[in-house]
C-alpha cells in the first residue's frame, strides 16, 4: 500500500522524526517499508560506506528555484504557432516563460486572466526529470533560445516533478496556494510502500497506520468522530428506504450492505491536492464523486462506490430500484468501466439489480451505471464484503 507521508500528517504529529525513522518504526511493527519514494522532500544524504537501510528513489525541490507562481496572461508565440509565452510572477518578479502545455493553449490571447492560474514554477538552474525523455532521466534547465525567444525557466508538469511517470500538460494547483512559496513546503511529500501482511488488515488504510505509529511513540492520533447530522426535508423528496430496497443472498459473502441518495451533483475536477494524493497512492482521478469515493476508501479502509440514480431508476422502469448482491455464475459476463467486459465465475461476488449485473463487489464498478460528466443523482454504496 502507498501511503503520503503528507496524509499520514492529518492524523499525527511526525513532527522531529525523520521519513527514514517513520519507515524503520512501521517495519519494525511488522509493516514493511519496501520503498520509499522522495517527491519534493529532502532525499537523504549518505556518508561514504554508510550501509542505505531502505530502497529509495526521487527528487528533492531546490526551495529556492521551486515555488509557487501565478500566470496572468497567455500570449501568442511571435515564431511558433505551438508555443505560448506566459507572463508570470513568481512572488518576487515578473517573468516571460515560454511553454508548449496543451492545457492552457486554449486560454491564448484571451488577454488579462479574470482569475491568475497557480503553477509550479522551475527558475534557471533548476534539476528536474526530462518530461519528454522514456523514463526518469534529471535535466538542468539552462538559458536558450527557442525560435527567436529567450528562454530561462519553465512551469512543470507532474512527471517533470517526479509525482507521475507521464503527464498531459502543466499542474494547475489550488487557486489558495500561496504565491512565492517554496513548493517543497506547499506540495513537497514522500510516500511510503508498505507491505500490508494478513494478519495487519486492519491497517490497510491512512487511519490504521498512522494508528499503528501513535500506539508506538505515545502519541495523539488525531481522528474526529463525525456524524453526518440529516436537516428534516421541507420539500416533498422521498426517504431513500421508499426508492431503493436491498436484497443480500448471502451474508457470508456481503455482511452488510448500506446505500444513500445523494441529489443534485455537480460533476467537475477535484481539488489538485486532493488528485495528487491520489495519484501517490497508485490510483488514477476521475471526477469528485468518484475520486471522494477512493478518497475515503484509502483513508478509512471502506470500499465505496457510486452509481448513476437515474441509469438505476431507468433500468427499473416504473418498479422500485432492487439492489441483490449474489454469487456471479460461470460465465456470466460484465463490463466494467475500464472498457472491459469481464467473463466471471461463481468466486466472483456481484452487485446486481433485477435485470442483471452492476458492479464487480468491491473491485470495481460496471460501466453502464458508472458516474458520467451527465450525472446529477447518486446512489452511493458502502458495503463489507468477504475477504
Amino acid at each position: 500500500m502507498k501511503i503520503p507521508l503528507s496524509w499520514l500528517k492529518d492524523f499525527i504529529d511526525l513532527n522531529g522524526l525523520s521519513v527514514e525513522d517513520i519507515a524503520r518504526k512501521l517495519t519494525l511493527a511488522g509493516m514493511e517499508v519496501d520503498e520509499i519514494l522522495y517527491v519534493g522532500l529532502p532525499m537523504p544524504v549518505y556518508k561514504e560506506g554508510e550501509k542505505h537501510e531502505f530502497k529509495t528513489n526521487g527528487i528533492g525541490w531546490d526551495k529556492e528555484k521551486l515555488v509557487v507562481a501565478e500566470v496572468r496572461e497567455v500570449k501568442a508565440h511571435p515564431n511558433a504557432d505551438k508555443l505560448t509565452l506566459l507572463d508570470l510572477y513568481d512572488g518576487q518578479q515578473d517573468q516571460v516563460v515560454l511553454t508548449g502545455a496543451p492545457n492552457i493553449f486554449h486560454l491564448k490571447g484571451t488577454g488579462k486572466l479574470e482569475k491568475s492560474i497557480k503553477v509550479a514554477y522551475a527558475k534557471e538552474g533548476t534539476t528536474l526529470y526530462d518530461g519528454h525523455a522514456e523514463g526518469q532521466v534529471l535535466m538542468t534547465l539552462k538559458r536558450a533560445k527557442i525560435r527567436g525567444v529567450d528562454s530561462y525557466s519553465m512551469v512543470c508538469s507532474e512527471k517533470e516533478l517526479g509525482i507521475t511517470d507521464e503527464s498531459d500538460g502543466i499542474i494547475i494547483l489550488d487557486d489558495d496556494a500561496p504565491v512565492g512559496m517554496p513548493l517543497a513546503d506547499y506540495i513537497g511529500d514522500a510516500v511510503l510502500d508498505i507491505s500490508i501482511l494478513p494478519n495487519m488488515a486492519r491497517n490497510a488504510n491512512v487511519i490504521g497506520v498512522a494508528r499503528e505509529l501513535a500506539a508506538m511513540l505515545a502519541k495523539e492520533l488525531k481522528v474526529e468522530s463525525s456524524r453526518l447530522q440529516v436537516q428534516p426535508s421541507t420539500s416533498n423528496l422521498q426517504p431513500v428506504t421508499d426508492l431503493v430496497e436491498i436484497e443480500i443472498t448471502n451474508p457470508e459473502l456481503n455482511p452488510r450492505f448500506v446505500a444513500g441518495l445523494i441529489r443534485n451533483v455537480d460533476i467537475k475536477p477535484s481539488p489538485y491536492q486532493i488528485q495528487r494524493r491520489l495519484k501517490l497512492a497508485g490510483v488514477r482521478p476521475i471526477n469528485n464523486v468518484v475520486d471522494a469515493t477512493n478518497y475515503a476508501m484509502l483513508e478509512f479502509g471502506e470500499p465505496l462506490h457510486a452509481f448513476d440514480y437515474d441509469v438505476l431508476k431507468q433500468r427499473a422502469g416504473d418498479k422500485k430500484i432492487k439492489i441483490i448482491t449474489r454469487a456471479a455464475k460461470d460465465g456470466e459476463k460484465l463490463k466494467t468501466l475500464d472498457g472491459n467486459e469481464r467473463t466471471l465465475t461463481a468466486m466472483n461476488v456481484l452487485v446486481c439489480d433485477e435485470n442483471g449485473s452492476l458492479s464487480l463487489a468491491g473491485v470495481m464498478g460496471g460501466a453502464e451505471s458508472e458516474v458520467s460528466d451527465t450525472t446529477k443523482n447518486i446512489l452511493l454504496e458502502g458495503a463489507a464484503w468477504n475477504f
